[in-house]
C-alpha cells in the first residue's frame, strides 16, 4: 500500500511539472527527480511502444521498411540524450542534466495531449472542419512550434543556460534528427518519413 501509494504521489508530481512547464512556470522543474531511474521511468513508454512496433515487424509484407521505421525511431528517442549530454558535460551542466532529460522526456507527451485534445474538441463542436485539410495542416504546424517553444524552455530551465545556448542545444538535436531522416532516404529500403508525416492529411483530402 505504501509502494503504491508513493507511486501515486511521483506520478502527480510529474503530471503536475509538466503542466507547469508546458505553461511557461520554471517552478516546474523540481517536480523531476534527476536519477537514472527516474529517467527510465520517463523513456519507458517510448521504449514499450518501440518493442510492440518490432514484433509487428514480422506481420508486416516489406520486413525490411518496418524493421528501418522501428530502428529509426529508437534513434530519434535516444538521439535528444546523447547530444543533450554532450552539451551538459562541455558546458559544465552534467549535475543537472539527469533531470532536464527526464523532464524533457516527459514533456514529449504534453506536445501528444495537445494535438489529441485539440482534435477531439474540434470534432465535438465543429465536425466538418476535420474533413478540411487546412485545419490539419494548421494544427500540426502549431503544434510543431509549441514544440519547438517547449524543448528550448525546458532547457533553458532545466539546465540553467542562456537563452542562446538553449537554442543552440534545440537546433543541434533537430539537425541530428533531420540528419538521420535523410540518412534513411537515402539507404535502402530509402524510408521517407515526411510520407508517414502527410499521410493523415492526404487520407483527409481523399475523404
Amino acid at each position: 500500500m505504501i509502494s503504491n501509494s508513493g507511486k501515486m504521489g511521483t506520478g502527480r508530481r510529474i503530471l503536475q511539472g509538466m503542466l507547469l512547464l508546458a505553461s511557461g512556470r520554471r517552478e516546474g522543474i523540481s517536480c523531476f527527480e534527476g536519477t537514472p531511474d527516474s529517467f527510465g521511468a520517463a523513456i519507458a513508454p517510448q521504449l514499450a511502444m518501440l518493442i510492440v512496433g518490432a514484433l509487428q515487424v514480422f506481420m508486416v509484407p516489406d520486413k525490411m521498411l518496418g524493421l528501418t521505421k522501428v530502428l529509426l525511431s529508437l534513434c530519434v528517442v535516444l538521439l535528444p540524450a546523447v547530444v543533450s549530454q554532450f552539451y551538459a558535460q562541455r558546458w559544465g551542466r552534467q549535475a543537472l542534466w539527469l533531470r532536464y532529460i527526464t523532464a524533457a522526456t516527459w514533456c514529449n507527451w504534453v506536445v501528444l495531449l495537445i494535438s489529441l485534445g485539440a482534435t477531439v474538441l474540434a470534432g465535438l463542436l465543429f465536425p466538418a472542419i476535420l474533413t478540411q485539410p487546412g485545419f490539419m495542416g494548421a494544427l500540426v504546424l502549431s503544434v510543431a512550434v509549441y514544440e519547438m517553444w517547449l524543448q528550448w524552455y525546458v532547457a533553458r530551465i532545466g539546465l540553467g543556460l542562456t537563452r542562446p545556448k538553449a537554442l543552440v542545444l534545440y537546433v543541434s538535436i533537430l539537425a541530428a534528427t533531420l540528419a538521420l531522416y535523410g540518412l534513411a532516404a537515402l539507404l535502402p529500403p530509402h524510408y521517407i518519413v515526411l510520407k508517414d508525416l502527410l499521410q493523415p492529411m492526404i487520407n483527409v483530402k481523399k475523404g
